[in-house]
């Protein structure tokens, strides 16, 4: 080893030198933050060019988190289950590792509450298991079928419970296994506790209450979907002769199953197209107590919006038998309060490790084996596939503003710097060593960055959760939950690379160029400033301009526009919508120097004007005058776009909610009223002048020739205003 090499290492490592530098931390700091902030505009430079971008990184980082964090509160919410237990394999005669005694699951259920991440649990029978993971590729999940409603007969002849199509569902969040509406029979436990109060909310305003189990027992409760009740006319209180569904006897695939292989029906999926074997199974004497507005449709483990009853109304055989055919599983809800929200990654890692250590548990003595399907993960799955193009566009949006606040950051660097050219050479004309000057003047510059970096940290934090509640240009709304989002210390670590790391980075280079200059050079009050690249601008001016007139050619004929070939027209797409704004604003910027110069023109002959003259002759440099203009034409940017984008947003809005409902409110009145009545009563509650359009629809019933009745709508002479969506 050198001599060099062992005095570096010994200063390095050397305790004396760490302990003389600790001690003198406090000092230099002070001294840093004095001199730094002694010449005030320089040191403003500084600020707000560091602050800026650190608010605005950050705020773009964070944004995401907290988006996701809204994301996950809200479609958690509009889940009843937030887990279920299966059995680790189907139900066979003769296998081991499951039971069909309902009083071992119930105690099963008691076990599983005992554990301080769940508080309730009811066993259902519904819906048949996975037994393994829902995953793309995955057919087991086209073998989960329901239990089907078949048909309702009722005395009430007012009610059309015949109508055609009315068992008929969409289900629009997994993989269509066949298109009918479920019903699911759930335990006593879900007539109480945590349960109870979550699929109470969404009981309709005196249209029944979500009863206790005795109530729903000597009554012989069920409760419908609001769709289900509109369609057939029904009320609360109905009482129904009989209610018919269909359980799953076998599955297959095509061709493998035969008329005589099926004690009952045999139907087929929408896609995938097995074979179903179902068998009818029926209620008598049951009475509608309630009606509910369907969910959200959510996780696809569990059928959306079934009709509810309790599986205590079936005889001991019958529910024997839906458990042997696999139609049943424990319903598990999660203590939400120990879920963490501050980040999906947390929420997912907390929920791995309950689910890792379900999987190991049995029961019974080791007599059940059950499989554990967390069905919150499987949502946060859906949210994070959404999310990823939400985000794109949003990022892509921000794109603008970071590009700003990094030029301001960048602009505020010069200014400040620029100030210190001199300072620099005047110090070297009496002695100064380089290193001294360079590490002065970096860890002034690392001082006040540092404050201003911790600054714009914190206020993104508390900015957050108002941009989340807009809802438009300027425009808020309260948010129903806590936004408390966590930005990790890989994402922490980028912002300070981005806007401390690039603030000393850029401070290190010109500090080295100031040194580098010859000192009569350096003291000059004015600096030689490179030629602009315009050329550069030009091209991007001149690429960003096609991008658009493209885009327009396509938009209006509706071919393929001036560039055909796909690659190439894809990257102009992408790119030249930024080189427009970009290009646009620097050459616009070229213009806008001259702008002290032309009014000059106008203003030097007139007396009544002579400071605007003065003010004029001293603007400073062109090269000041340009960058000024650009940061103004920056911002000007991007608040039109900003403002257009909140206004199209709330016009989308406005109109996707036209298209869903054709109206603002819906309204459910106990007795019958007219269209007149109703806009009366709504302008009578309503704090604000407003106007209100409603509208009659009556039914009537329409007999074909071939003897089959249809229901239909008849739209009223003036229905325009409240039908906007109607073609």
């Amino acid at each position: 080893m050198s001599s060099l090499e062992a005095s570096w290492t010994s200063w390095l490592f050397s305790p004396y030198v760490w302990k003389k530098r600790l001690l003198d931390l406090p000092d230099n700091l002070r001294i840093a933050a004095l001199t730094s902030w002694r010449d005030k505009e320089r040191g403003l430079a500084v600020f707000a060019g560091v602050f800026l971008a650190s608010l605005v990184i950050t705020l773009v980082l964070i944004y995401g988190v907290g988006l996701s964090q809204a994301f996950l509160e809200e479609s958690i919410e509009q889940t009843v289950f937030d887990s279920k237990i299966e059995f680790k394999s189907a139900p066979e005669q003769g296998a081991t590792g499951w039971t069909n005694d309902t009083a071992v699951l119930q105690q099963m259920c008691d076990e599983v509450v005992l554990r301080e991440e769940f508080n309730d649990c009811t066993l259902v029978l519904g819906k048949s298991g996975l037994h393994s993971e829902i995953s793309w590729g995955n057919d087991a999940a086209f073998y989960a079928s329901p239990l089907f409603m078949e048909n309702i007969e009722s005395s009430n002849v007012d009610r059309k419970w015949n109508t055609e199509d009315l068992w008929d569902y969409e289900y629009t969040t997994g993989p269509p296994v066949v298109n009918v509406r479920a019903i699911s029979f759930l335990g006593p436990e879900a007539f109480d506790g945590v349960l109870a109060e979550r699929l109470s909310e969404n009981i309709i305003y005196e249209m029944g209450e979500w009863k206790t189990h005795e109530e729903v027992n000597d009554q012989r409760g069920i409760y419908i979907p609001l769709d289900i009740a509109s369609a057939a006319g029904a009320e609360v209180g109905d009482n129904l002769d009989s209610l018919t569904f269909t359980y799953t006897y076998e599955r297959s695939l095509p061709g493998a199953m035969e008329d005589e292989d099926c004690p009952g029906e045999i139907i087929e999926g929408e896609e995938y197209r097995l074979m179903y074997c179902q068998v009818k199974m029926k209620l008598d004497n049951v009475t509608i107590l309630g009606i509910y507005e369907p969910w959200p449709q959510g996780n696809p483990v569990l059928a959306a919006n079934p009709i509810y009853s309790t599986w205590t109304l079936l005889n001991e055989e019958q529910q024997i038998t839906l458990i042997d055919k696999d139609h049943v599983y424990l319903g598990i809800t999660v203590d939400r309060s120990l879920l963490p929200t501050s980040s999906i990654s947390a929420s997912e890692n907390w929920l791995d490790a309950i689910s890792n250590d379900m999987q190991k548990q049995t029961y019974d003595d080791g007599n059940v084996k059950i499989f554990y399907v967390d069905i919150i993960s499987g949502t946060i799955l859906w949210l994070e596939f959404v999310l990823g193009f939400v985000q794109v566009f949003d990022y892509i949006l921000m794109i603008p503003v970071v590009i700003l606040s990094i030029y301001l950051l960048i602009y505020g660097l010069e200014l400040s710097l620029e100030q210190r050219r001199r300072e620099i050479s005047i110090h070297r004309s009496i002695g100064a060593t380089a290193d001294k000057l360079k590490g002065m003047v970096l860890f002034e510059l690392f001082v006040i960055s540092s404050v201003a970096w911790i600054a714009g940290y914190i206020l993104a934090f508390f900015a957050v959760p108002i941009i989340l509640s807009s809802v438009g240009f300027m425009q808020f709304e309260s948010l129903d939950i806590d936004i408390n989002p966590v930005l990790s210390f890989g994402a922490t670590f980028f912002t300070i690379l981005a806007t401390l790391g690039l603030a000393l980075l850029f401070g290190r280079s010109r500090t080295q160029k100031f040194l580098e200059m010859e000192i009569d050079e350096g003291v000059k009050k004015t600096a030689q400033s490179g030629k602009p690249r315009t050329w550069l601008h030009v091209i991007m001016l001149f690429i960003g301009t096609l991008g658009a007139i493209d885009t327009y050619q396509e938009l209006t004929t509706g071919g393929s526009g001036i560039i055909s070939n796909w690659f190439l027209g894809g990257l102009i797409n992408i790119f030249g919508p930024f080189m427009l704004w970009i290009g646009g604003a620097l050459l616009l910027s070229r213009l806008g120097a001259y702008g002290p110069k032309i009014m000059l023109f106008f203003f030097k002959k007139t007396p009544l004007l002579s400071d605007v003259k003065r003010g004029l002759q001293n603007t400073g440099s062109s090269e000041s005058t340009t960058r000024l203009s650009l940061i103004m034409l920056l911002t000007l940017s991007i608040v039109t776009l900003a403002a257009v984008q909140g206004y199209t947003g709330s016009l989308v809005d406005e109109r996707t909610a036209d298209l869903q409902v054709g109206s603002d409110i819906k309204i459910y009145s106990t007795e019958p009223m007219t269209s007149a009545e109703i806009e009366n009563a709504v302008v009578n509650l309503s704090s604000k002048d407003i106007t209100a359009n409603a509208m009659t629809v009556p039914m009537i019933s329409l007999e074909s020739e071939d003897g089959t009745d249809a229901n239909a709508y008849v739209l009223m002479n003036g229905s325009e205003n409240v039908l906007r969506w109607f073609p």
